[in-house]
Protein backbone atom coordinates (compact mmCIF):
# COMPACT_ATOMS: atom_id res chain seq x y z
CA UNK A 1 0.00 0.00 0.00
CA UNK A 2 2.81 2.23 0.94
CA UNK A 3 4.17 1.78 -2.28
CA UNK A 4 1.63 2.28 -4.57
CA UNK A 5 0.82 5.51 -2.76
CA UNK A 6 4.49 6.35 -3.64
CA UNK A 7 4.26 5.53 -6.96
CA UNK A 8 0.59 7.69 -7.80
CA UNK A 9 2.72 10.79 -5.48
CA UNK A 10 5.30 10.54 -7.91
CA UNK A 11 3.66 10.61 -10.89
CA UNK A 12 1.61 13.35 -9.69
CA UNK A 13 4.81 15.11 -9.10
CA UNK A 14 6.28 14.05 -12.84
CA UNK A 15 2.64 15.57 -14.66
CA UNK A 16 3.20 18.41 -12.08
CA UNK A 17 6.60 19.20 -13.04
CA UNK A 18 5.26 18.86 -16.79
CA UNK A 19 2.64 21.14 -16.15
CA UNK A 20 4.56 23.81 -15.05
CA UNK A 21 7.64 23.51 -17.61
CA UNK A 22 4.71 24.04 -20.03
CA UNK A 23 3.45 27.27 -18.02
CA UNK A 24 6.48 28.82 -17.88
CA UNK A 25 7.45 27.57 -21.68
CA UNK A 26 4.48 29.38 -22.68
CA UNK A 27 4.43 32.12 -20.42
CA UNK A 28 7.99 33.06 -21.67
CA UNK A 29 7.19 32.32 -25.29
CA UNK A 30 3.97 35.50 -25.23
CA UNK A 31 2.60 34.13 -28.06
CA UNK A 32 1.77 31.29 -29.74
CA UNK A 33 4.94 29.00 -30.68
CA UNK A 34 3.99 27.54 -34.48
CA UNK A 35 6.67 25.23 -35.55
CA UNK A 36 9.40 26.31 -33.56
CA UNK A 37 8.62 29.59 -34.60
CA UNK A 38 7.49 32.27 -31.82
CA UNK A 39 4.87 34.38 -32.58
CA UNK A 40 3.43 37.52 -30.95
CA UNK A 41 0.50 39.13 -31.96
CA UNK A 42 0.89 42.23 -33.75
CA UNK A 43 0.19 45.50 -33.00
CA UNK A 44 -0.55 48.93 -34.19
CA UNK A 45 2.87 49.75 -34.30
CA UNK A 46 3.80 47.02 -35.93
CA UNK A 47 5.75 47.35 -39.39
CA UNK A 48 7.07 44.71 -41.82
CA UNK A 49 9.03 45.20 -45.14
CA UNK A 50 7.80 43.47 -48.07
CA UNK A 51 9.70 45.15 -50.31
CA UNK A 52 7.46 45.58 -53.31
CA UNK A 53 5.79 43.34 -53.18
CA UNK A 54 2.20 44.26 -51.95
CA UNK A 55 0.27 44.02 -55.44
CA UNK A 56 1.65 40.69 -56.00
CA UNK A 57 0.52 39.22 -52.87
CA UNK A 58 -2.85 40.77 -52.88
CA UNK A 59 -2.94 39.36 -56.12
CA UNK A 60 -2.01 35.64 -54.70
CA UNK A 61 -4.58 36.08 -52.17
CA UNK A 62 -7.80 37.16 -54.91
CA UNK A 63 -6.45 33.97 -57.16
CA UNK A 64 -5.75 31.10 -54.45
CA UNK A 65 -9.31 32.17 -52.53
CA UNK A 66 -11.01 31.63 -56.48
CA UNK A 67 -8.86 28.86 -57.05
CA UNK A 68 -9.28 26.64 -53.29
CA UNK A 69 -13.09 27.51 -53.83
CA UNK A 70 -13.77 26.17 -57.04
CA UNK A 71 -12.32 23.18 -56.20
CA UNK A 72 -12.94 22.96 -52.46
CA UNK A 73 -15.76 24.66 -51.19
CA UNK A 74 -16.31 26.32 -48.14
CA UNK A 75 -15.56 29.47 -48.06
CA UNK A 76 -14.29 30.38 -44.80
CA UNK A 77 -11.89 27.69 -44.73
CA UNK A 78 -11.07 28.27 -48.52
CA UNK A 79 -10.81 32.15 -47.29
CA UNK A 80 -8.23 31.27 -44.23
CA UNK A 81 -5.97 28.88 -46.63
CA UNK A 82 -5.83 31.47 -49.16
CA UNK A 83 -5.04 34.33 -47.03
CA UNK A 84 -2.21 31.95 -45.12
CA UNK A 85 -0.72 31.28 -48.43
CA UNK A 86 -0.33 34.93 -49.69
CA UNK A 87 0.63 36.14 -46.75
CA UNK A 88 4.20 35.56 -45.36
CA UNK A 89 3.96 36.73 -42.10
CA UNK A 90 0.99 34.55 -40.91
CA UNK A 91 2.15 31.61 -38.80
CA UNK A 92 0.57 28.74 -40.20
CA UNK A 93 -1.74 26.81 -37.90
CA UNK A 94 -3.64 23.69 -38.35
CA UNK A 95 -6.04 24.57 -35.42
CA UNK A 96 -7.41 27.80 -36.98
CA UNK A 97 -7.80 26.10 -40.14
CA UNK A 98 -9.97 23.28 -38.69
CA UNK A 99 -11.93 26.19 -36.81
CA UNK A 100 -13.16 27.50 -39.63
CA UNK A 101 -14.70 24.07 -41.70
CA UNK A 102 -18.09 24.82 -40.16
CA UNK A 103 -18.55 28.28 -41.08
CA UNK A 104 -19.51 28.82 -44.26
CA UNK A 105 -22.77 29.18 -45.94
CA UNK A 106 -23.76 31.19 -43.18
CA UNK A 107 -23.41 29.01 -40.79
CA UNK A 108 -26.61 27.69 -40.86
CA UNK A 109 -28.80 25.73 -42.80
CA UNK A 110 -30.52 28.83 -43.74
CA UNK A 111 -27.61 31.19 -45.13
CA UNK A 112 -29.24 34.05 -43.35
CA UNK A 113 -25.92 34.38 -41.45
CA UNK A 114 -22.62 35.74 -42.06
CA UNK A 115 -20.88 34.73 -45.46
CA UNK A 116 -18.27 32.18 -44.38
CA UNK A 117 -15.45 34.58 -46.36
CA UNK A 118 -16.00 37.36 -44.13
CA UNK A 119 -15.99 35.04 -41.65
CA UNK A 120 -12.79 33.81 -42.42
CA UNK A 121 -11.55 37.05 -43.09
CA UNK A 122 -12.42 38.21 -39.12
CA UNK A 123 -10.86 34.72 -37.92
CA UNK A 124 -7.20 35.52 -39.63
CA UNK A 125 -7.20 38.89 -38.79
CA UNK A 126 -7.98 38.20 -34.79
CA UNK A 127 -5.57 35.39 -34.76
CA UNK A 128 -3.32 38.53 -36.57
CA UNK A 129 -3.52 41.07 -34.17
CA UNK A 130 -6.36 40.10 -31.68
CA UNK A 131 -5.57 39.64 -28.16
CA UNK A 132 -5.73 36.85 -24.99
CA UNK A 133 -7.07 36.79 -22.50
CA UNK A 134 -9.38 40.46 -22.87
CA UNK A 135 -7.58 42.80 -24.10
CA UNK A 136 -7.10 45.47 -26.99
CA UNK A 137 -9.74 44.78 -30.13
CA UNK A 138 -9.69 48.27 -31.47
CA UNK A 139 -7.10 47.72 -34.02
CA UNK A 140 -8.75 44.06 -35.34
CA UNK A 141 -12.18 45.92 -35.25
CA UNK A 142 -10.39 48.50 -37.14
CA UNK A 143 -9.20 46.03 -40.14
CA UNK A 144 -12.83 43.76 -40.42
CA UNK A 145 -14.49 47.02 -40.55
CA UNK A 146 -12.51 47.55 -43.63
CA UNK A 147 -13.39 44.03 -44.93
CA UNK A 148 -17.09 44.70 -44.12
CA UNK A 149 -17.00 47.81 -46.78
CA UNK A 150 -16.01 45.83 -49.54
CA UNK A 151 -18.78 43.73 -48.96
CA UNK A 152 -20.86 46.84 -48.44
CA UNK A 153 -20.17 48.35 -51.46
CA UNK A 154 -19.83 45.27 -53.68
CA UNK A 155 -23.16 43.26 -52.12
CA UNK A 156 -24.47 45.80 -49.85
CA UNK A 157 -24.33 43.22 -46.95
CA UNK A 158 -22.37 39.95 -45.42
CA UNK A 159 -25.27 38.12 -44.54
CA UNK A 160 -24.52 34.68 -46.87
CA UNK A 161 -28.02 34.66 -48.74
CA UNK A 162 -28.34 37.66 -49.81
CA UNK A 163 -24.35 38.19 -50.76
CA UNK A 164 -24.83 34.89 -52.62
CA UNK A 165 -28.00 36.71 -54.50
CA UNK A 166 -25.93 39.74 -55.55
CA UNK A 167 -23.04 37.72 -56.09
CA UNK A 168 -25.01 35.65 -58.63
CA UNK A 169 -24.27 32.27 -56.71
CA UNK A 170 -20.52 32.68 -57.85
CA UNK A 171 -18.80 31.53 -54.29
CA UNK A 172 -14.97 31.66 -55.91
CA UNK A 173 -15.67 35.16 -56.85
CA UNK A 174 -16.88 36.21 -53.77
CA UNK A 175 -14.10 34.50 -51.96
CA UNK A 176 -11.13 35.66 -54.13
CA UNK A 177 -12.60 39.07 -53.28
CA UNK A 178 -12.98 38.86 -49.34
CA UNK A 179 -9.60 37.44 -49.87
CA UNK A 180 -8.06 40.59 -51.33
CA UNK A 181 -10.03 42.93 -49.68
CA UNK A 182 -8.49 41.13 -46.15
CA UNK A 183 -4.93 41.19 -47.85
CA UNK A 184 -5.23 45.17 -48.96
CA UNK A 185 -6.45 45.39 -44.58
CA UNK A 186 -3.72 43.68 -43.48
CA UNK A 187 -1.06 45.03 -46.04
CA UNK A 188 -1.94 48.46 -45.46
CA UNK A 189 -1.99 48.01 -41.49
CA UNK A 190 1.48 46.30 -41.06
CA UNK A 191 3.38 46.70 -44.33
CA UNK A 192 4.97 49.40 -45.77
CA UNK A 193 2.27 48.43 -48.74
CA UNK A 194 0.52 52.17 -48.56
CA UNK A 195 4.21 53.92 -49.58
CA UNK A 196 4.41 51.72 -52.52
CA UNK A 197 0.89 52.90 -53.73
CA UNK A 198 1.72 56.37 -53.24
CA UNK A 199 5.15 55.73 -55.07
CA UNK A 200 3.64 54.19 -58.27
Amino acid sequence: MERKLYKHRREFLELAGVGLLSALAIHKAEGAEIRGVQFKALDKNTQIDIGRKGKEVIEKAYRRGHEYEKKHGGCCRCTVAALYDAIEFIPKNEDVFRAACCLDGGATPTGMQNCGAFTGSGIIIGYLCGTGPFGYTSLAHKLIHEVYEGFKETYETVLCKDVRDKGKGNCPEIVARATRWTAEAILRQFTNYSKEVIEK
